[in-house]
């Protein structure tokens, strides 16, 4: 008799045990969800910003180059891997390509690259003027960048939207309060990156109209 009271009082069901990990749980998979968001959020800034490096803005940058793709080993491989791009000055680019048997594919691989830019052979490498810019010009590029800008937002809206979807595909261990709350806390993550994009575009804006 003595044994059985004795295993009555120290015995704790299973089930009670439950609870316990499920609480723990909760914050893991809150915290997983918002670093997802601001993670996706980031990349696509950051890739906005890199897209902003190469426009062109009438001053020799190595990053407009960033595009060019040249035909090499039976394939093709960006030109930054095949040569140093160095400025000269403020209004010519230097390509010391590091095989000098696709000097020829580089010099056309620029030209074809529709970035108005007419590399000249010069050497073992090339030099690529940078034509200064017309108003006209720089104002069509405040647009182009206005878009991509834009386009950046809808990216991140996207995100959200799917972080949502993701989140309520969770059915057990999240209560709908919690949801409600993480959704403010999404939407805290997309106004900070919203409003990080404006700044960018403004000082993109900027830098376009005054170099």
């Amino acid at each position: 008799m003595n044994g059985l009271i004795h295993s009555r009082l120290f015995f704790t069901p299973f089930n009670n045990l439950l609870p316990l990990p499920s609480s723990n749980t909760k914050p893991k998979i809150q915290q997983n969800q918002q670093r997802i968001i601001e993670s996706k959020a980031n990349t696509i800034i950051e890739k906005l910003k890199k897209e902003y490096s190469t426009m062109r803005i009438g001053r020799a940058n190595p990053a407009i180059l960033d595009s060019v793709v040249v035909p090499y080993g039976g394939g093709s491989a960006p030109l930054k891997d095949l040569a140093q791009i160095v400025v000269k000055d403020p209004q010519t680019l230097l390509v010391r390509v590091h095989e000098e048997e696709i000097l020829q594919a580089v010099d056309k691989a620029i030209r074809s690259a529709n970035l108005n830019l007419n590399p000249m052979i010069d050497n073992k490498g090339l030099k690529v003027p940078i034509p200064k810019i017309t108003t006209e010009y720089r104002e069509n590029m405040v647009k182009t960048a206005s878009k991509m800008a834009e386009n950046a937002k809808i990216k991140i809206r996207l995100v959200r939207q799917d972080g949502l979807k993701e989140l309520k595909k969770i059915k057990t261990g999240i209560s709908a309060d919690e949801i409600k709350g993480l959704e403010k806390k999404f939407q805290l993550v997309i106004d900070k990156s919203v409003k990080d994009i404006d700044e960018i575009l403004k000082a993109k804006s900027k830098e376009i109209t005054t170099n």
